[in-house]
């Protein structure tokens, strides 16, 4: 089996797996849209319902944190084999790299997750943020309820230690871009 072979059956899986996770991603927006919708509905009839929103939010929080990691990792994977590919055939053949540095978010850079600020800010990095702070909104929605209408400081303090360390987890993990400096070492970018 050649090179070429090789290299375009493992960017053919790479491909693979980022449809999987933005389908994924997709599927649990949606879900957790439709779950924390019918909770804010309920909670109005019945207050202990607040106890689940902070829970269901930084779960959901986590849970698409965790499929964005699966497609930082695709794209880096995909543009390196692209690239590889090209360098082989000694021409600029295959740019879905170039396409999706442009059009979503440049893989490189500096990002909130997978959302870009400044001058290369997009339509996807919107979509992220505009998640991102619905999150934030029924989180702290169900804080507050709890906290001030049932009264529960414990249970504010643990879900807010929990929040504290993900948070943490998160930014070491995806503002100080530590999984992508990882993959610099293996294939040298």
């Amino acid at each position: 089996m050649d090179e070429l072979t090789i290299l375009n059956d493992q960017l053919k899986r790479m491909r693979g797996m980022n449809k999987f996770y933005h389908l994924q991603f997709l599927n649990d927006v949606r879900f957790f849209l439709l779950l924390t919708s019918v909770f804010l509905i309920i909670v109005q009839y019945n207050i202990n319902i607040s106890y689940l929103l902070p829970l269901v939010s930084l779960f959901g929080s986590v849970m698409l944190a965790f499929h964005a990691y699966y497609l930082i990792f695709s794209r880096h994977y995909s543009e390196f084999l692209e690239k590889k590919i090209n360098n082989l055939l000694k021409k600029d053949l295959i740019i879905t790299h170039k396409l999706e540095n442009k059009y979503f978010f440049p893989i490189n850079d500096k990002k909130i997750v997978v959302a870009k600020l400044g001058k290369d800010f997009s339509w996807f990095s919107f979509v992220t943020l505009f998640i991102t702070f619905y999150g934030i909104l029924v989180y702290s929605y169900g804080m507050y309820l709890v906290y001030n209408e049932l009264l529960n400081s414990q249970y504010v303090f643990t879900v807010a230690s929990i929040t504290f360390v993900t948070l943490c987890i998160g930014y070491w993990w995806f503002v100080q871009n530590i999984g992508e400096k990882r993959l610099e070492d293996i294939y040298g970018e």
